[in-house]
Protein backbone atom coordinates (compact mmCIF):
# COMPACT_ATOMS: atom_id res chain seq x y z
CA UNK A 1 0.00 0.00 0.00
CA UNK A 2 1.69 3.00 -0.92
CA UNK A 3 -0.39 5.68 1.56
CA UNK A 4 0.97 8.84 -0.19
CA UNK A 5 -0.72 12.43 0.44
CA UNK A 6 -1.70 13.83 -2.86
CA UNK A 7 1.42 15.43 -4.95
CA UNK A 8 4.00 12.98 -3.22
CA UNK A 9 4.26 11.00 -6.45
CA UNK A 10 2.29 8.10 -5.93
CA UNK A 11 2.47 7.16 -9.98
CA UNK A 12 6.02 7.81 -10.53
CA UNK A 13 6.91 5.53 -7.25
CA UNK A 14 4.85 3.04 -8.75
CA UNK A 15 6.68 3.45 -12.03
CA UNK A 16 9.88 3.03 -10.82
CA UNK A 17 8.89 0.10 -9.49
CA UNK A 18 7.55 -1.34 -12.35
CA UNK A 19 10.59 -1.24 -13.75
CA UNK A 20 12.99 -2.40 -11.07
CA UNK A 21 11.79 -6.20 -11.34
CA UNK A 22 12.72 -7.44 -13.75
CA UNK A 23 9.69 -10.36 -13.77
CA UNK A 24 7.18 -7.74 -14.52
CA UNK A 25 6.66 -8.55 -18.22
CA UNK A 26 3.01 -7.26 -18.06
CA UNK A 27 1.07 -5.13 -15.72
CA UNK A 28 -2.32 -3.69 -15.45
CA UNK A 29 -3.26 -0.66 -14.15
CA UNK A 30 -6.85 -0.48 -12.80
CA UNK A 31 -7.36 3.36 -12.30
CA UNK A 32 -10.66 6.23 -12.37
CA UNK A 33 -11.49 7.15 -15.86
CA UNK A 34 -10.34 10.58 -15.45
CA UNK A 35 -7.09 9.12 -14.89
CA UNK A 36 -6.26 7.26 -17.50
CA UNK A 37 -4.33 9.61 -19.98
CA UNK A 38 -1.99 10.19 -16.84
CA UNK A 39 -0.07 6.82 -16.72
CA UNK A 40 1.26 7.15 -20.51
CA UNK A 41 2.37 10.77 -20.13
CA UNK A 42 4.15 9.91 -16.34
CA UNK A 43 5.52 6.94 -18.10
CA UNK A 44 7.10 8.94 -20.61
CA UNK A 45 8.31 11.06 -18.62
CA UNK A 46 10.01 8.76 -15.77
CA UNK A 47 10.33 5.50 -17.50
CA UNK A 48 13.28 5.07 -19.89
CA UNK A 49 12.43 4.83 -23.78
CA UNK A 50 12.31 1.76 -25.50
CA UNK A 51 11.18 0.00 -22.09
CA UNK A 52 7.56 -0.70 -21.86
CA UNK A 53 4.91 -0.13 -24.73
CA UNK A 54 1.47 0.85 -23.45
CA UNK A 55 -2.16 -0.66 -24.48
CA UNK A 56 -5.52 1.43 -24.33
CA UNK A 57 -8.49 1.16 -25.48
CA UNK A 58 -9.73 3.19 -28.77
CA UNK A 59 -12.46 5.89 -29.02
CA UNK A 60 -15.39 4.05 -29.71
CA UNK A 61 -14.31 0.73 -29.41
CA UNK A 62 -16.51 -1.89 -27.21
CA UNK A 63 -15.22 -4.44 -24.57
CA UNK A 64 -15.26 -7.13 -26.40
CA UNK A 65 -12.90 -5.52 -29.40
CA UNK A 66 -10.88 -3.92 -26.76
CA UNK A 67 -10.37 -7.30 -24.65
CA UNK A 68 -8.55 -9.22 -27.55
CA UNK A 69 -6.12 -6.44 -27.83
CA UNK A 70 -5.76 -6.22 -24.07
CA UNK A 71 -5.96 -2.62 -22.38
CA UNK A 72 -3.86 -2.70 -19.78
CA UNK A 73 -4.99 1.07 -18.21
CA UNK A 74 -8.34 -0.31 -17.34
CA UNK A 75 -11.06 1.86 -15.70
CA UNK A 76 -12.70 0.71 -12.21
CA UNK A 77 -16.42 0.45 -13.87
CA UNK A 78 -14.87 -1.63 -16.84
CA UNK A 79 -12.50 -4.38 -15.07
CA UNK A 80 -14.98 -7.06 -13.61
CA UNK A 81 -17.04 -7.10 -16.84
CA UNK A 82 -17.30 -9.56 -19.65
CA UNK A 83 -15.70 -10.43 -21.35
CA UNK A 84 -12.68 -8.12 -20.57
CA UNK A 85 -12.72 -9.56 -16.87
CA UNK A 86 -12.73 -13.01 -17.84
CA UNK A 87 -10.01 -12.41 -20.37
CA UNK A 88 -7.68 -10.93 -17.24
CA UNK A 89 -8.18 -13.94 -15.53
CA UNK A 90 -6.96 -16.22 -17.97
CA UNK A 91 -4.12 -13.94 -18.74
CA UNK A 92 -3.34 -14.46 -14.65
CA UNK A 93 -3.72 -17.96 -15.06
CA UNK A 94 -1.83 -18.34 -17.64
CA UNK A 95 1.19 -16.17 -15.81
CA UNK A 96 0.91 -13.57 -18.51
CA UNK A 97 0.28 -10.98 -16.21
CA UNK A 98 2.71 -10.57 -13.16
CA UNK A 99 1.21 -7.20 -11.74
CA UNK A 100 -1.98 -5.37 -10.85
CA UNK A 101 -1.80 -1.87 -9.68
CA UNK A 102 -4.98 -0.09 -8.21
CA UNK A 103 -4.53 3.83 -8.55
CA UNK A 104 -6.63 5.66 -5.88
CA UNK A 105 -7.32 2.17 -4.82
CA UNK A 106 -10.16 3.38 -2.15
CA UNK A 107 -12.25 3.14 -5.34
CA UNK A 108 -12.06 -0.88 -4.66
CA UNK A 109 -13.45 0.46 -0.54
CA UNK A 110 -16.67 -0.91 -1.14
CA UNK A 111 -16.46 -4.88 -0.29
CA UNK A 112 -19.55 -5.70 -1.57
CA UNK A 113 -18.97 -4.13 -4.82
CA UNK A 114 -18.83 -5.90 -7.90
CA UNK A 115 -15.53 -4.38 -8.49
CA UNK A 116 -14.42 -5.15 -5.38
CA UNK A 117 -15.01 -8.61 -5.01
CA UNK A 118 -13.41 -8.76 -8.69
CA UNK A 119 -10.17 -7.31 -8.02
CA UNK A 120 -9.88 -9.39 -4.99
CA UNK A 121 -10.29 -12.65 -6.97
CA UNK A 122 -8.07 -11.48 -9.34
CA UNK A 123 -5.41 -10.33 -6.92
CA UNK A 124 -5.45 -14.25 -5.93
CA UNK A 125 -3.94 -15.08 -9.07
CA UNK A 126 -1.63 -12.53 -9.33
CA UNK A 127 2.22 -12.35 -7.56
CA UNK A 128 2.41 -8.61 -7.40
CA UNK A 129 0.06 -6.16 -6.21
CA UNK A 130 0.05 -2.30 -5.37
CA UNK A 131 -2.28 0.13 -4.18
CA UNK A 132 -2.03 3.80 -4.53
CA UNK A 133 -4.21 5.96 -2.25
CA UNK A 134 -3.61 9.15 -1.09
CA UNK A 135 -6.75 8.69 1.17
CA UNK A 136 -7.27 4.48 1.57
CA UNK A 137 -9.28 5.52 4.94
CA UNK A 138 -10.85 8.54 3.29
CA UNK A 139 -14.70 8.24 5.14
CA UNK A 140 -13.66 5.55 7.70
CA UNK A 141 -10.83 3.27 8.60
CA UNK A 142 -13.54 0.39 7.39
CA UNK A 143 -12.36 1.03 4.02
CA UNK A 144 -9.02 -1.12 4.38
CA UNK A 145 -10.61 -4.00 4.46
CA UNK A 146 -11.42 -3.88 0.31
CA UNK A 147 -8.04 -3.05 -0.27
CA UNK A 148 -6.09 -5.44 1.71
CA UNK A 149 -8.61 -8.14 0.49
CA UNK A 150 -7.06 -7.54 -2.68
CA UNK A 151 -3.62 -6.81 -1.65
CA UNK A 152 -2.98 -9.13 1.42
CA UNK A 153 -5.89 -11.58 2.46
CA UNK A 154 -4.12 -13.01 5.19
CA UNK A 155 -4.12 -9.16 7.11
CA UNK A 156 -7.50 -8.78 7.79
CA UNK A 157 -8.95 -12.29 6.31
CA UNK A 158 -11.81 -12.52 3.73
CA UNK A 159 -14.95 -12.21 5.93
CA UNK A 160 -16.03 -9.16 5.73
CA UNK A 161 -18.27 -9.98 9.04
CA UNK A 162 -16.01 -11.11 10.79
CA UNK A 163 -13.88 -8.06 10.05
CA UNK A 164 -16.74 -5.86 11.43
CA UNK A 165 -17.51 -7.86 14.06
CA UNK A 166 -13.70 -6.97 15.23
CA UNK A 167 -13.64 -3.33 14.43
CA UNK A 168 -16.58 -2.12 14.43
CA UNK A 169 -19.32 -1.11 16.65
CA UNK A 170 -22.79 -2.28 15.51
CA UNK A 171 -26.10 -0.58 16.55
CA UNK A 172 -29.42 0.63 14.76
CA UNK A 173 -32.30 -2.13 13.85
CA UNK A 174 -30.63 -5.83 14.07
CA UNK A 175 -27.49 -3.91 15.22
CA UNK A 176 -26.82 -3.28 11.04
CA UNK A 177 -25.39 -0.01 11.46
CA UNK A 178 -21.85 1.05 11.97
CA UNK A 179 -22.37 3.59 14.66
CA UNK A 180 -18.88 3.43 15.71
CA UNK A 181 -15.17 2.14 15.76
CA UNK A 182 -13.22 -0.46 18.27
CA UNK A 183 -9.67 -2.24 18.80
CA UNK A 184 -8.07 0.53 16.47
CA UNK A 185 -4.74 0.27 17.44
CA UNK A 186 -4.42 -3.35 16.29
CA UNK A 187 -5.85 -2.20 12.88
CA UNK A 188 -3.51 0.24 12.36
CA UNK A 189 -0.62 -2.12 12.67
CA UNK A 190 -2.18 -4.32 10.42
CA UNK A 191 -2.41 -1.70 8.29
CA UNK A 192 0.95 -0.38 8.37
CA UNK A 193 2.18 -3.92 8.13
CA UNK A 194 2.49 -3.50 4.72
CA UNK A 195 2.15 0.59 4.21
CA UNK A 196 4.69 2.96 3.50
CA UNK A 197 3.59 6.28 4.34
CA UNK A 198 4.09 9.85 3.44
CA UNK A 199 2.94 13.09 3.82
CA UNK A 200 3.51 16.55 2.00
CA UNK A 201 4.65 17.76 5.41
CA UNK A 202 7.34 14.65 5.19
CA UNK A 203 8.83 16.14 1.91
CA UNK A 204 8.21 20.14 2.43
CA UNK A 205 11.50 21.48 2.38
CA UNK A 206 12.33 19.39 -1.28
CA UNK A 207 8.53 20.02 -2.46
CA UNK A 208 8.95 24.15 -1.59
CA UNK A 209 5.01 24.56 -2.48
CA UNK A 210 4.06 28.47 -2.03
CA UNK A 211 1.81 29.03 0.72
CA UNK A 212 -1.76 28.47 0.67
CA UNK A 213 -4.11 31.21 0.43
CA UNK A 214 -6.83 31.11 3.33
CA UNK A 215 -10.25 29.86 1.24
CA UNK A 216 -12.46 32.91 0.25
CA UNK A 217 -16.08 32.92 0.38
CA UNK A 218 -18.49 34.95 -2.41
CA UNK A 219 -21.80 35.88 -0.68
CA UNK A 220 -24.55 34.94 -3.04
CA UNK A 221 -28.00 36.68 -2.26
CA UNK A 222 -31.04 34.52 -3.40
CA UNK A 223 -33.97 35.79 -4.50
CA UNK A 224 -37.00 35.85 -1.93
CA UNK A 225 -39.18 33.42 -3.14
CA UNK A 226 -36.52 30.67 -3.38
CA UNK A 227 -35.34 31.90 0.23
CA UNK A 228 -38.82 31.13 1.34
CA UNK A 229 -39.38 27.68 -1.17
CA UNK A 230 -36.18 26.78 1.16
CA UNK A 231 -37.69 27.68 4.36
CA UNK A 232 -40.62 25.62 3.42
CA UNK A 233 -38.52 22.45 2.53
CA UNK A 234 -36.36 22.59 5.49
CA UNK A 235 -40.21 22.55 7.82
CA UNK A 236 -41.80 20.30 5.78
CA UNK A 237 -40.04 17.84 3.22
CA UNK A 238 -42.22 19.92 0.12
CA UNK A 239 -42.37 23.43 -1.12
CA UNK A 240 -43.69 25.43 -3.55
CA UNK A 241 -40.95 25.85 -6.37
CA UNK A 242 -41.06 26.96 -10.00
CA UNK A 243 -44.85 26.33 -10.74
CA UNK A 244 -44.54 23.51 -9.31
CA UNK A 245 -43.67 21.49 -5.72
CA UNK A 246 -40.13 19.84 -5.09
CA UNK A 247 -40.51 17.61 -2.36
CA UNK A 248 -38.23 15.72 -0.32
CA UNK A 249 -38.43 11.63 1.23
CA UNK A 250 -35.96 11.77 3.37
CA UNK A 251 -33.06 13.87 5.03
CA UNK A 252 -30.43 13.59 2.58
CA UNK A 253 -32.67 13.68 -0.13
CA UNK A 254 -33.72 17.33 1.29
CA UNK A 255 -30.23 18.63 1.50
CA UNK A 256 -29.69 17.88 -2.57
CA UNK A 257 -32.62 19.38 -3.01
CA UNK A 258 -32.14 22.34 -0.88
CA UNK A 259 -28.46 22.43 -2.83
CA UNK A 260 -29.95 22.36 -5.79
CA UNK A 261 -32.14 25.61 -5.26
CA UNK A 262 -28.65 27.09 -4.15
CA UNK A 263 -27.24 26.39 -7.35
CA UNK A 264 -29.93 27.69 -9.37
CA UNK A 265 -32.90 25.14 -10.36
CA UNK A 266 -34.54 22.39 -9.02
CA UNK A 267 -36.99 19.15 -9.96
CA UNK A 268 -40.23 19.82 -9.48
CA UNK A 269 -43.44 17.33 -10.14
CA UNK A 270 -46.93 19.53 -10.73
CA UNK A 271 -49.03 16.93 -8.56
CA UNK A 272 -48.91 13.41 -6.88
CA UNK A 273 -48.64 11.45 -9.94
CA UNK A 274 -46.48 13.65 -12.08
CA UNK A 275 -43.73 13.34 -13.53
CA UNK A 276 -40.52 15.09 -12.30
CA UNK A 277 -38.91 18.24 -14.68
CA UNK A 278 -36.02 20.42 -14.27
CA UNK A 279 -36.67 24.05 -13.82
CA UNK A 280 -34.45 27.40 -13.68
CA UNK A 281 -35.15 29.26 -10.65
CA UNK A 282 -32.28 32.03 -10.52
CA UNK A 283 -29.03 32.60 -11.96
CA UNK A 284 -27.69 34.20 -8.76
CA UNK A 285 -24.88 31.96 -8.80
CA UNK A 286 -23.90 32.14 -12.28
CA UNK A 287 -23.79 35.82 -11.91
CA UNK A 288 -21.66 36.08 -9.14
CA UNK A 289 -19.23 33.45 -10.91
CA UNK A 290 -19.79 36.05 -14.16
CA UNK A 291 -18.86 38.62 -11.41
CA UNK A 292 -15.41 36.74 -10.77
CA UNK A 293 -14.13 35.94 -14.14
CA UNK A 294 -14.35 40.01 -14.92
CA UNK A 295 -12.14 40.41 -11.71
CA UNK A 296 -9.29 37.93 -13.14
CA UNK A 297 -6.78 38.62 -15.41
CA UNK A 298 -8.18 37.46 -18.63
CA UNK A 299 -5.45 35.38 -19.73
CA UNK A 300 -5.35 33.48 -16.59
CA UNK A 301 -7.59 29.93 -16.99
CA UNK A 302 -10.03 28.97 -14.52
CA UNK A 303 -11.08 25.90 -12.63
CA UNK A 304 -14.74 25.55 -11.40
CA UNK A 305 -15.77 22.75 -9.45
CA UNK A 306 -19.26 21.73 -9.66
CA UNK A 307 -21.71 19.24 -8.32
CA UNK A 308 -24.64 18.98 -10.53
CA UNK A 309 -24.67 18.89 -14.23
CA UNK A 310 -26.65 22.41 -14.13
CA UNK A 311 -23.42 23.72 -12.59
CA UNK A 312 -21.36 22.72 -15.50
CA UNK A 313 -24.25 24.44 -18.09
CA UNK A 314 -24.16 27.11 -16.43
CA UNK A 315 -20.04 27.64 -15.99
CA UNK A 316 -20.13 26.84 -19.69
CA UNK A 317 -22.50 29.30 -20.54
CA UNK A 318 -20.88 32.06 -18.43
CA UNK A 319 -17.43 31.35 -19.80
CA UNK A 320 -18.78 32.26 -23.22
CA UNK A 321 -20.60 35.29 -22.19
CA UNK A 322 -17.31 36.69 -21.20
CA UNK A 323 -15.27 35.53 -24.14
CA UNK A 324 -13.20 33.05 -22.74
CA UNK A 325 -13.47 29.52 -24.08
CA UNK A 326 -14.97 26.37 -22.53
CA UNK A 327 -14.25 23.60 -21.36
CA UNK A 328 -15.45 20.47 -18.92
CA UNK A 329 -14.22 17.26 -17.00
CA UNK A 330 -16.81 14.90 -16.36
CA UNK A 331 -18.56 12.36 -16.95
CA UNK A 332 -19.98 13.19 -20.32
CA UNK A 333 -16.82 15.31 -21.50
CA UNK A 334 -13.21 15.06 -21.65
CA UNK A 335 -11.59 18.34 -22.42
CA UNK A 336 -8.61 18.66 -19.71
CA UNK A 337 -5.43 17.95 -22.01
CA UNK A 338 -6.96 20.82 -24.27
CA UNK A 339 -7.89 23.44 -21.21
CA UNK A 340 -4.00 22.82 -19.96
CA UNK A 341 -2.53 22.72 -23.64
CA UNK A 342 -2.02 25.85 -26.10
CA UNK A 343 -5.82 25.76 -26.58
CA UNK A 344 -6.35 26.76 -23.08
CA UNK A 345 -5.51 30.62 -23.71
CA UNK A 346 -7.70 32.19 -27.39
CA UNK A 347 -7.15 35.32 -28.00
CA UNK A 348 -5.66 36.64 -25.05
CA UNK A 349 -8.54 34.75 -23.29
CA UNK A 350 -7.89 32.13 -20.66
CA UNK A 351 -9.67 29.24 -20.69
CA UNK A 352 -12.53 27.97 -18.11
CA UNK A 353 -13.21 24.11 -17.46
CA UNK A 354 -16.01 22.94 -15.53
CA UNK A 355 -14.92 19.90 -13.45
CA UNK A 356 -17.52 17.83 -11.60
CA UNK A 357 -15.55 17.00 -8.41
CA UNK A 358 -16.38 13.17 -8.77
CA UNK A 359 -14.50 12.94 -11.83
CA UNK A 360 -11.95 15.32 -11.16
CA UNK A 361 -10.54 14.50 -7.68
CA UNK A 362 -8.66 12.66 -8.61
CA UNK A 363 -5.17 11.93 -10.20
CA UNK A 364 -5.50 14.85 -12.54
CA UNK A 365 -3.08 18.08 -12.40
CA UNK A 366 -4.45 21.45 -13.12
CA UNK A 367 -1.43 23.38 -11.96
CA UNK A 368 -1.78 25.87 -15.03
CA UNK A 369 -4.09 27.50 -12.94
CA UNK A 370 -3.74 29.17 -9.56
CA UNK A 371 -7.73 30.03 -9.28
CA UNK A 372 -10.73 27.74 -8.48
CA UNK A 373 -13.82 28.46 -7.84
CA UNK A 374 -16.36 26.11 -6.09
CA UNK A 375 -19.79 26.79 -7.74
CA UNK A 376 -21.60 23.85 -5.57
CA UNK A 377 -20.25 22.08 -2.42
CA UNK A 378 -19.49 18.40 -2.69
CA UNK A 379 -20.53 16.20 0.52
CA UNK A 380 -17.54 14.09 0.92
CA UNK A 381 -14.50 16.02 3.05
CA UNK A 382 -11.94 13.96 1.14
CA UNK A 383 -13.25 14.39 -2.51
CA UNK A 384 -13.06 18.32 -1.26
CA UNK A 385 -9.57 17.80 -0.07
CA UNK A 386 -8.71 16.03 -3.11
CA UNK A 387 -10.14 18.47 -5.62
CA UNK A 388 -8.04 21.72 -3.85
CA UNK A 389 -5.12 19.11 -4.05
CA UNK A 390 -5.40 18.72 -8.05
CA UNK A 391 -4.11 23.01 -8.07
CA UNK A 392 -2.08 23.02 -4.71
CA UNK A 393 0.51 20.19 -5.32
CA UNK A 394 4.01 19.92 -7.02
CA UNK A 395 4.64 21.84 -9.84
CA UNK A 396 2.42 24.44 -8.90
CA UNK A 397 4.77 28.24 -9.01
CA UNK A 398 1.96 30.40 -7.65
CA UNK A 399 -0.26 30.62 -4.44
CA UNK A 400 -3.52 29.56 -5.15
CA UNK A 401 -6.91 31.10 -4.04
CA UNK A 402 -10.27 28.90 -4.02
CA UNK A 403 -13.51 30.82 -4.45
CA UNK A 404 -16.80 29.51 -2.36
CA UNK A 405 -19.72 30.51 -4.33
CA UNK A 406 -21.93 30.43 -0.79
CA UNK A 407 -25.63 31.13 -1.11
CA UNK A 408 -26.63 33.30 2.26
CA UNK A 409 -28.69 32.12 4.70
CA UNK A 410 -28.81 28.68 3.34
CA UNK A 411 -27.59 25.29 2.93
CA UNK A 412 -24.77 26.16 1.42
CA UNK A 413 -23.33 28.26 4.66
CA UNK A 414 -23.69 24.40 7.02
CA UNK A 415 -22.14 22.91 3.69
CA UNK A 416 -19.10 25.34 4.09
CA UNK A 417 -18.92 25.48 7.93
CA UNK A 418 -18.85 21.47 7.93
CA UNK A 419 -15.78 21.12 5.45
CA UNK A 420 -13.69 24.14 7.04
CA UNK A 421 -14.02 22.30 10.46
CA UNK A 422 -12.38 18.80 8.66
CA UNK A 423 -16.07 17.22 9.06
CA UNK A 424 -18.19 15.16 6.17
CA UNK A 425 -21.25 16.76 5.72
CA UNK A 426 -22.88 13.41 5.34
CA UNK A 427 -21.40 12.12 8.72
CA UNK A 428 -23.13 15.07 10.37
CA UNK A 429 -26.01 14.38 9.00
CA UNK A 430 -26.27 10.68 10.53
CA UNK A 431 -24.99 11.95 14.04
CA UNK A 432 -27.13 14.77 14.19
CA UNK A 433 -24.59 17.80 14.41
CA UNK A 434 -25.26 19.11 11.25
CA UNK A 435 -26.91 22.44 11.46
CA UNK A 436 -30.09 22.75 9.92
CA UNK A 437 -31.51 25.43 11.83
CA UNK A 438 -29.09 27.82 9.73
CA UNK A 439 -32.25 29.78 8.08
CA UNK A 440 -31.80 33.69 8.93
CA UNK A 441 -34.58 35.45 6.84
Amino acid sequence: MLDLEMGCGKTRVAIDAIMAIPKVRCALVVCPKAVMGVWPRELAKYAEDGSYRTFQRNAGETVRKTAERLWDFINYDSVWRKPLGDYLIKLADQGDLQMVILDESHRAKAAGSKVSKYLAMLGRRVPRRLCLSGTPMANSPLDVYGQYRFLDRSIFGTSHERFLQRYAVLGGPERKFIVGFKDQQDLMERFRSIAYTCHMSDVADRVKLPEALPPQVIGVELPKGDMATLRDLERDFVAECAGGFVTASNVLVKLLRMQQVCAGFCEVVDGPMGEGEVREVNHAKADALRSVLQDLDPAERVVVFCVFRHDLDEVRRVALLEGRPAFELSGREHTLEDWAGEGGVHDGHGGVIAVQVQAGAEGVDMTCASHAVYFSLPHSLALYEQSKARLHRPGQSRPVSFLHLIAEGTVDEAMYGSLQRKRDVIDEIRDGTFDFGYMKR
